[in-house]
């Protein structure tokens, strides 16, 4: 945790994210992700999703007035 408050420290007002990660043979992969720190303003976003042919989705993102 030590590097956690470092990296606050360092990028206080940006989203800063944690994962854990398994190293396991043949599960290599992030078991859980959580967002530890966010900015005191956020930015307003639309998202806009699309679907396509098959199962394809596409999003779109705006800026929200």
């Amino acid at each position: 945790l030590i590097e956690l408050d470092e990296c606050r420290k360092a990028h206080g007002d940006a989203y800063v994210r944690l994962n854990a990660f398994d190293s396991t043979r043949g599960f290599e992969t992030v078991t859980m992700s959580f967002i530890v720190n966010r900015p005191a303003i956020e930015p307003r976003i639309r998202m806009t999703r699309t679907e396509g042919n098959g199962r394809t989705v596409h999003y779109t993102h705006q800026a929200a007035l």
